[in-house]
C-alpha cells in the first residue's frame, strides 16, 4: 500500500509531466540547461541546506535563457518533446521528495539510519511504509554521483 509520501511523489511527478506538455519544446530546452547549471553549482554549495535554492536558481536562469532562444518545432512534436522533458523533470522530483527526508547516522549499528529518528512520527510511519522510499535512498547513498546531486558536496572535517 502506498503512503501520502509515494502519492505526493507520484502527483509530483505527474503534474511536471503535464506542465511540460503543456509548455512543450521549450521545456526541453530548459530542462539541460537548468540540470548543467545544477551540476555547475554544486561545487559553490557550502551546505547541503543551500540545494533548494541552488535548485530554484538554476532553474529560473534556464527558464529566462530558454525564453529567449527562439523554438520551432512541428506542431505535433512540441508537446511530445515537452512531455519527455516534464516526465524526466518529474522522476528528479520525486525522487527528491523520497530520498530528501533527513537522515542520521546510528553509532550503535555504524550504518545510515533513514529518516532520522529525530523526525516526526508522520515522516517515520511514511518512510515505513512506503515501498519505494528505503530502496530508493539506499541506492542513491551507494551511487556517488547521485549522493552527489542530491545530498551536496562531502563535507570535510
Amino acid at each position: 500500500m502506498l503512503s501520502w509520501l509515494d502519492v505526493l511523489a507520484i502527483t509530483t511527478a505527474a503534474l511536471a509531466t503535464a506542465m511540460g506538455v503543456r509548455r512543450g519544446g521549450g521545456f526541453l530546452i530548459a530542462l539541460p540547461l537548468a540540470a548543467a547549471l545544477y551540476w555547475l553549482g554544486l561545487d559553490y554549495v557550502s551546505q547541503p541546506s543551500l540545494l533548494p535554492f541552488l535548485g530554484i536558481g538554476s532553474g529560473l536562469a534556464a527558464s529566462f535563457i530558454s525564453g529567449l532562444v527562439p523554438v520551432a518545432f512541428p506542431f505535433k512534436l512540441d508537446p511530445f518533446l515537452g512531455g519527455i522533458a516534464g516526465f524526466v523533470w518529474g522522476v528528479f522530483l520525486a525522487l527528491a521528495l523520497w530520498v530528501g527526508l533527513p537522515a542520521e547516522y546510528s553509532p550503535a549499528t555504524g550504518a545510515i539510519r533513514y529518516p532520522a529518528l529525530s523526525s516526526p512520527p508522520i515522516i517515520q510511519d511514511a518512510v515505513a511504509s512506503s515501498p519505494f522510499a528505503p530502496r530508493l535512498f539506499a541506492a542513491v547513498r551507494q551511487n556517488p554521483v547521485a549522493r552527489k546531486i542530491f545530498f551536496g558536496p562531502e563535507l570535510r572535517p
